[in-house]
């Protein structure tokens, strides 16, 4: 069974940024493959209107990485090809 700390809280994220690697909590379950690119998103909280309920977040592209390899069901390594790449910010398939 999959651990929920990887399928809810952790999928996607980025892990480290070494130079210009980057280590990603992505793998062969969620369909990870040599060659993808993926694009970066850091996700920013945006105050609330008094009409509102709840918190907002804004999605802000900021990179793009393209994984060289797939270590497992969850890990895999990245190049930055372009962009902000922080550690904590999500990596998602761009089509």
């Amino acid at each position: 069974m999959e651990g929920a700390g990887h399928k809810y809280i952790m999928r996607g994220q980025i892990l480290e940024v070494s130079g210009e690697s980057t280590y990603l909590c992505i793998g062969t379950k969620d369909g990870a493959r040599v060659g993808q690119e993926l694009g970066v998103f850091r996700f920013t909280k945006q105050p609330s209107h008094p009409k509102s309920q709840g918190v907002r977040f804004k999605k802000e592209k900021t990179g793009v990485v393209q994984i060289t390899g797939v270590m497992d069901e969850h890990m895999a390594t990245a190049n930055i090809i372009s962009g902000q790449v922080k550690q904590n910010y999500i990596v998602e398939l761009t089509p």
